[in-house]
């Protein structure tokens, strides 16, 4: 056995120290802690705590150290508050930019209203949750602090009806959805059903009171329509579709964006998805609407028909952006813009937007490092950053929401 001193926390959240003139990482370790060791390799648990940080807190989870999720409870918010404005600073830094966030928004611990469980069946038994850190087991949840109560209220209920799927080794797939109308549940990368079993799963979800159930892209019955407020539009979402883990943050995000967007008469919504952003800046604004995904844009348009009127136009295309960017001068008639890509960013988007005259952009991301990278394109295209905010969308992870706000000069 060892003992070393933990220098700082690493981008994914270990601890770091040297041993033997090595960097190595150490889990659910603190700087200024003595932690013992034993084993090999670079990544190694502490077999024990010798000296605890004064910044050390109780975790909330009894799964805490075993589930692969939510790496930082043991951290105080200060000091989490700290390291997650670094990581993003320091993904501006690598790019040469000069910028910090302006503004950290927290939320509610119990506001994770999506989930995506895995279940597999080994040696006869059943096992539900999420994988374990740094492994492909998954770890049987009894609890999850973070998710909104009437998912968690539902834990014992999805395992349940996990029992009911043809499971081997390889796990299925559960993504959940709270809604106002009850659960939405899509199950992805299960064996064949039979007639009998689809009908277990059926007479399942209408005792537990779910509201739907599909496989895959098929819905296998719909107790209640679940729909998503989004401004003054009602979504249906497709069944496994991407939706903001959390509403609040949902809300904050679509009136950050608004706001900054205000006064635009026409606005561009690039990788729109369902309309997170769309249907709201669509009760001040004209809005063109670019998304690859056809039953995202199928759910915008529907939400969009059915206010009747109340909202302004909303304009949209099925358009792969990465392969087939908007570009400049297709943006001429905008004045305000809004792009939120998957991680990989938007680079060949960012150098069409950069080479247009819109008056007002923000950038929505989940990662800081192709963040970095956009923005640099667009200030290298005479935009200036007026602002950043961080939301801290997945708490106690490494994991963040970002949004920066620019003006053409």
């Amino acid at each position: 056995m060892v003992e070393v001193t933990i220098k700082a926390i690493g981008r994914r959240g270990d601890g770091l120290a040297s041993l033997d003139q090595k960097e190595i990482y150490v889990p659910f370790s603190l700087p200024g802690e003595i932690v013992q060791l034993s084993g090999s390799g670079t990544r190694q648990k502490p077999m024990e705590i010798v000296s605890e940080s004064p910044e050390r807190e109780e975790p909330i989870c009894q799964h805490f150290g075993e589930c692969g999720g939510c790496q930082m409870q043991h951290m105080a918010q200060s000091s989490y508050v700290k390291w997650k404005t670094g990581l993003v600073e320091s993904a501006f830094t690598q790019a040469g930019l000069n910028l910090k966030v302006n503004e950290f928004l927290s939320f509610d611990v119990d506001g994770r209203r999506r989930a995506v469980f895995s279940a597999s069946r080994a040696n006869g038994s059943l096992r539900f949750g999420f994988n374990e850190a740094e492994s492909n087991r998954i770890n049987d949840v009894k609890e999850c602090p973070i998710l909104v109560p009437k998912l968690q209220s539902h834990l014992e209920d999805l395992k349940d009806l996990a029992s009911s799927l043809p499971l081997g080794q390889s796990p299925a797939r559960i993504s959940v959805l709270s809604t106002s109308a009850g659960l939405d549940i899509s199950i992805e990368d299960v064996r064949h059903l039979s007639e009998a079993q689809r009908q277990v799963l059926v007479r399942k979800c209408g005792q537990f009171g779910f509201a739907r159930l599909a496989l895959g892209d098929e819905v296998l019955i719909e107790y209640r329509t679940p729909k998503l407020n989004m401004g003054g539009a009602e979504v249906i979402p497709p069944p496994g579709s991407f939706v903001q883990a959390d509403l609040h943050v949902e809300e904050a995000m679509g009136n950050i964006v608004s706001n900054h967007l205000q006064g635009s008469k026409t606005v561009a919504d690039l990788y729109c998805g369902m309309g997170t952003f769309a249907l709201r800046l669509a009760e001040r604004s004209k809005v063109l609407a670019f998304e690859e995904n056809e039953a995202a844009l199928k759910a915008l348009d529907r939400a969009w028909r059915e206010t009747g009127g109340a909202l302004k136009s909303v304009t949209f295309e099925t358009r792969n952006l990465d392969r087939r960017p908007v570009l400049a001068g297709e943006l001429k008639r905008v004045d305000g813009l809004v792009f939120d890509p998957p991680r990989a960013g938007a680079e060949l988007q960012s150098k069409q937007i950069a080479r247009s005259k819109v008056k007002k952009v923000a950038a929505v991301s989940c990662n800081p490092t192709t963040l970095a990278r956009d923005i640099t394109i667009l200030i290298e295209g005479g935009y200036a950053i007026t602002k950043v905010i961080a939301l801290d969308q997945f708490r106690f992870t490494p994991h963040m929401e970002c949004i920066a706000l620019l003006e053409k000069r």
